[in-house]
């Protein structure tokens, strides 16, 4: 008998033996990867979430302010209307009369008459002492229309009316007038219209000495002092004073913004 009969092969002896499997390890790469798969989806998620809350908060603070600076651009700008030269000057004139200066004056008035008639038997002298006050400035209601031009909504250009003297108003006071010396001849009497030549020529002097002082200076620069104040009330800030009248303003022009657009206003 053959002893190989009975001894398996070593083949068989193989087959007979338990196998060892793989697949344990890969289900464990699996399993990780999708469970990191959702944690970066849950991540992303909470992410996304966390920005939209972020963006609802502050909306106010950075998205509305973006988004009137975008209005803004957009926006119509208001068209300038300049003032009607016409309606101020109706109320410059309503100011009418504006005395801006004064002169006091005294001045001694010696009058004689017939002084040389029989060694003065006829005759008359007095000594009168005039005190009066003169008033200067101008008459707005002399400007015209004309005198007036509007350049922009800042300048305007103006011409005075005439500085003067207002001869009207009483220059002599005669509280404060009073003759101080009045002698008479032997054979005449204290004449009544001698006082009133004194008088007279009290004022020419006092209208004269007014004249000579500094009072139609000082009235004009008064005068365009209060025209400035009037007019800076207005809104005009650059007040620009003519010798003559000023020319016609030109077309005003708007200056507009690049990118904003001028729309006429309602009626």
């Amino acid at each position: 008998m053959d002893n190989n009969e009975n001894i398996p092969s070593n083949l068989e002896a193989d087959k007979s033996l338990p196998k060892t499997s793989n697949n344990g390890g890969s289900n464990w790469l699996r399993n990780g990867a999708f469970g990191c798969a959702i944690i970066f989806f849950g991540v992303l998620t909470f992410a996304v979430i966390t920005v939209v809350i972020g963006m609802n908060k502050t909306q106010n603070t950075i998205v509305e302010p973006i988004s009137d600076l975008v209005k803004q651009l957009v926006v119509p700008v208001t068209p300038v209307i300049l003032p009607n030269p016409a309606t101020i000057v109706r109320e410059i004139n309503d100011l009418s009369r504006l005395e801006t200066a004064s002169f006091e004056f005294e001045k001694v008035i010696t009058a004689e008459s017939n002084q040389d008639v029989l060694w003065g038997a006829l005759g008359e002298s007095m000594v009168f002492v005039a005190n009066g006050k003169v008033f200067a400035g101008v008459d707005f209601s002399e400007m015209a229309t004309t005198d007036l031009q509007v350049y922009d909504p800042d300048t305007v250009y103006v011409h005075m009316p005439e500085t003067k003297i207002f001869d009207d108003i009483p220059m002599l006071d005669n509280q404060k007038s009073f003759v101080a010396d009045r002698d008479t001849g032997v054979f005449t009497r204290a004449n009544p219209e001698l006082e009133t030549q004194v008088r007279q020529e009290a004022e020419r002097a006092i209208y004269a000495a007014a004249l000579e002082s500094e009072i139609i200076e000082r009235a004009t620069i008064n005068s365009q002092q209060y025209m400035l104040n009037f007019l800076n009330g207005l809104g005009f800030e650059n007040v620009i004073f003519t010798d003559t009248p000023p020319d016609p303003a030109p077309p005003f022009e708007q200056e507009i913004p690049k990118g904003f657009v001028v729309t006429p206003q309602a009626p």
